[in-house]
């Protein structure tokens, strides 16, 4: 995910680690139930979430639902 993140395509997209110990307010608000949560977001607008995948070309699709 952090070499994604570098890509030049997603260079005003902004990325945020939450801490599944630490952030239970966020992550209750959200819903989150697993730590290999990923969520993409435009404004506060969920567009997109994965679960438990490794799979860097789907994880770039979930990304690019945000720009």
């Amino acid at each position: 995910m952090e070499s994604l993140i570098k890509e030049k395509k997603f260079d005003e997209a902004v990325a945020y680690r939450v801490s599944f110990d630490d952030d239970k307010t966020f992550l209750h608000k959200h819903r989150v139930r697993w730590q290999t949560t990923l969520m993409v977001f435009k404004g506060i607008k969920e567009l997109g979430r994965s679960v438990a995948d490794l799979n860097i070309n789907s994880i770039r699709r979930l990304f690019l639902k945000g720009l």
